[in-house]
């Protein structure tokens, strides 16, 4: 069920006001969707601010043309930029793989662990108690 909507009404100078209609139309928004995603995007950052951009490398690659179409659905519906969306993807999948790594490593751990008990139940095996000479072990030390 979608939420209930309410209305918004600001003035703005004519000059802001172009550019935003400029913008909107570029991007095949309402204005709307325009002010629905500056409010969230003001309200929920994304990027925390103050963060270091000198620290920020880029990366560019290519989509097929109907990926792309789908995306940019998926973010409008999402009110998410494009750069947040693939930080997210990125991020998400990085976790994924060192919580995988992690489980991984403690499962060798264990592994060797249990190899390493298994090694000295092995070598004590090896020793049975036949081998002791009850007669010897007495007279030890009594001569």
């Amino acid at each position: 069920m979608p939420s209930e909507k309410k209305g918004i009404t600001v003035k703005v100078d004519a000059e802001l006001h172009a550019q935003v209609r400029e913008y909107i139309e570029a991007h095949g928004m309402t204005m709307g969707d325009f002010v629905a995603q500056a409010l969230d995007n003001e309200l929920h950052p994304r990027i925390q601010k103050g963060q270091n951009m000198s620290n920020m490398r880029t990366m560019a690659f290519q989509v097929p043309q109907e990926m792309f179409d789908e995306i940019k659905d998926y973010l409008n519906r999402h009110h998410m930029k494009q750069k947040d969306f693939v930080l997210g993807l990125i991020r998400a999948e990085l976790d994924r793989d060192q919580q995988q790594t992690e489980t991984e490593e403690q499962e060798i751990t264990e592994d060797e662990s249990e190899d390493i008990d298994e090694a000295d139940d092995e070598e004590y095996e090896d020793f049975d108690d036949e081998d002791i000479d009850e007669s010897d072990d007495m007279t030890m030390g009594m001569e």
